[in-house]
């Protein structure tokens, strides 16, 4: 462990309550009530693991948007090398931190923006997460589509979502020629200048339906939409905010 890297790190304010070795965890700004997201983010993610990827350390991962690093570390407790996406420099620079202060020797984080990102057959990787951006995005379809091409087995979505699923048929040229609707988006104000948000300030928020049309139409077969629990973070429990697993 580096001992300067760890003190920088105890100085700082974090978004995320990550533990440090020695059991205490970094300082929080993030408000008490809504802390739990990330508790609940990581048990779906680290249950996905465990049930449905064999030999993780033997496989890659890629987490899109990794921010400061909070669920790249964790992935990389499981997988062999993992790389994270982020577009803001002070979040990848706080995740080099916490990787560097831990001791981390298999991960890489790389600046990006994701709405412009072009596909590269090398950065392709095993499991894709995606956790807590696709409510910011003015193209979640293009980051989608972006993520699907990256992985080559697994993908983990976590996002709020639109509270109904919209579906019927949209007339296409003439009455008598119709496309079917498979959902729908929502469109909001988003907060670029600020630290969670988009790259824009537009974001479209889709409903599950949409999401899971999406995740079908790039190529995940098996999709499962993660049943919370009792003790879940809220937005959970209530089907404000959603986890979906899929496979090809």
């Amino acid at each position: 462990m580096d001992e300067d890297k760890l003190r920088a790190v105890r100085e700082r304010m974090w978004f995320y309550e990550f533990e440090l070795p020695d059991g205490s965890y970094t300082r929080c700004d993030l408000p008490e009530n809504v802390r739990p997201v990330h508790d609940t983010r990581r048990r779906y993610l680290l249950n996905v693991i465990q049930q449905h990827v064999t030999n993780s350390r033997d496989l890659t991962a890629i987490d899109l948007a990794s921010h400061e690093g909070y669920f790249t570390v964790e992935l990389a407790k499981h997988f062999s090398f993992v790389r994270g996406f982020e577009i803001r420099p002070e979040s990848l620079a706080a995740a080099q931190l916490i990787s560097d202060a831990l001791g981390l020797n298999n991960v890489e984080f790389t600046g990006a923006d994701l709405e412009n990102m072009e596909f590269d057959e090398k950065l392709r990787a095993d499991f894709v997460l995606l956790y807590g951006l696709i409510y910011h995005l003015e193209s979640p379809i293009r980051v989608l589509r972006l993520a699907s091409q990256l992985s080559r087995r697994h993908i983990l979505v976590e996002t709020q979502v639109f509270p109904y699923d919209v579906t019927g048929r949209i007339e296409d040229g003439s009455y008598h020629r119709q496309r079917a609707v498979e959902g729908v988006f929502a469109l909001a104000p988003d907060y670029p200048l600020a630290r969670e948000g988009g790259s824009t300030e537009l974001a479209l928020v889709p409903s599950l339906n949409t999401l899971l049309f999406l995740l079908r139409t790039f190529g995940f077969h098996n999709l499962r939409v993660i049943e919370p629990g009792p003790d879940d973070y809220e937005q959970f429990r209530r089907g404000s905010r959603v986890v979906v697993y899929g496979s090809k």
